[in-house]
């Protein structure tokens, strides 16, 4: 049969409520009869409830000067029992249950004791601590056949087990209560790492569970997050697209230039379309998350060597330095294209660079970028990570830069599972870190 839960959060919360409260009061009734636990098995009591009955049968069959005689040759094991005119045994057995379901116990065992006047009363032991049954049958001429059972309830426990036995049940109780709330909320928890790993336009699955509200959110929060990838979607094939179309008339534009005859003029205008032409590939380069790229083993040494030995054939002064090998799973291409923005902003701000490759524990490796150029400062280096963001605009307008080459590496490190780090270079300038995952793992 299957268990169903209810299906509202407030359902749920009152049935941890319910189902810790009946832990407690089971734990607690369980203890109550563990302090309170009976030395006498079922036989036992049969066997005293025939002696008694036995006992006052002899008690009637002697006169009363033999009959303490006989009533002490009854005696067997544990119990004792005597004969007394009269007894100061008072009946306490209206104040313990234990008393009360003996007596119903000792009357079913020998019917014949319904019809009498039965006394029970506890008494501490001579020994041990423990509690012993004191008992006076009324027999039919007045008198009474008293008995005594030695032991009859175990001794009370230690007071400091008593409290320990109870603090612990409260923490049993309680653990698992948040065990129980844990299993409320993991939907939850699902669903908010659902939203961490939706980033670099990819979706997360998101699992419709849990209580009813729950559930509600999570299925606006799962058509949410197709709406608003679908909309960056839209917007970044439409940015794509205008970027796309929009070579063709920079490259008329730059036929056209050539063939005026104003030299200033013409150079003017190259290379403004040559601005426009680095801008355009900026931002295509943003938009690119790498996504269409699978990983595969690559020799990440021999990639940083041809890009220093590419950037050095172009004039640039630049060293490699690191490990001659290092095989890694990973996008080369992406990887160059980062590569390409963080030497071409350092080219622009510095004239020396340098590549160091490195291992950066036994599952990720580093890439740094150093130069010897002003660099960036802290409170700044945030900022400078942000896209379209040009930290010195005078600078920018001399560079042609569009602000957004290290946005775009730092996205696309983001896609790799890596990070890019800013930091002080040992050059003297600006520092780039690129930390990647040895084993980068293809997109679901």
């Amino acid at each position: 049969m299957h268990l169903r839960l209810p299906g509202a959060m407030v359902g749920r919360i009152l049935l941890v409520l319910v189902c810790a409260i009946l832990l407690e009061l089971l734990g607690n009734l369980a203890l109550q009869r563990w302090q309170e636990r009976e030395l006498l098995s079922d036989q036992e009591i049969v066997e005293i409830g025939r002696q008694l009955s036995v006992a006052e049968r002899t008690a009637l069959a002697h006169h009363p000067r033999d009959r303490g005689d006989q009533l002490h040759q009854l005696a067997k094991g544990d119990l004792s029992l005597n004969w007394v005119p009269r007894t100061v045994i008072t009946d306490f057995s209206a104040s313990f249950a234990q008393l009360q379901n003996l007596r119903a116990r000792l009357v079913q065992s020998a019917p014949g004791l319904a019809a009498r006047e039965l006394r029970l009363t506890l008494m501490p032991s001579s020994q041990r601590g423990e509690r012993d049954l004191v008992g006076a049958l009324r027999i039919a001429d007045g008198t009474f056949v008293t008995f005594r059972l030695t032991p009859y309830l175990d001794a009370p426990p230690d007071p400091k087990l008593v409290i320990l036995l109870h603090l612990l049940l409260m923490a049993a109780v309680l653990g698992i209560a948040l065990v129980m709330v844990r299993a409320l909320v993991r939907p939850l928890s699902d669903l908010a790492e659902a939203a961490d790993r939706t980033n670099g336009g990819r979706a997360s699955p998101i699992v419709i569970d849990g209580p009813a509200e729950v559930r509600r959110v999570a299925s606006a929060f799962s058509a949410m997050q197709g709406r608003l990838l679908q909309a960056m979607n839209d917007q970044t094939q439409a940015l794509v697209a205008v970027s796309h179309d929009l070579r063709t008339p920079i490259q008329r534009l730059r036929l056209r230039a050539s063939l005026l005859p104003d030299t200033e003029a013409r150079d003017a205008i190259t290379a403004d379309l040559a601005e426009m032409e680095s801008f355009i590939e900026a931002t295509l380069s943003y938009f690119r998350s790498g996504e269409e790229e699978a990983p595969r083993l690559i020799d990440a040494a021999a990639l940083l060597t041809t890009v220093v030995d590419t950037a050095a054939d172009l004039g640039d002064d630049i060293a490699y330095r690191g490990p001659d090998e290092l095989l890694v799973t990973a996008r080369p291409i992406t990887i160059k294209r980062i590569l390409a923005n963080l030497i071409d902003n350092a080219r622009h701000h510095a004239g020396r660079v340098e590549l160091t490759l490195r291992a950066d524990g036994p599952d990720r490796y580093a890439i740094d970028v150093d130069d010897n150029g002003p660099g960036i400062p802290p409170d700044r280096r945030d900022e400078a990570l942000l896209p379209f963001r040009r930290l010195d605009e005078a600078r920018a307008s001399e560079t042609g830069g569009a602000g957004i080459g290290l946005a775009a590496a730092h996205k696309a490190a983001e896609a790799m599972g890596g990070a890019l780090a800013l930091r002080d270079s040992r050059l003297g300038g600006l520092g780039v870190s690129l930390l990647l995952p040895r084993e980068e793992k293809s997109a679901a």
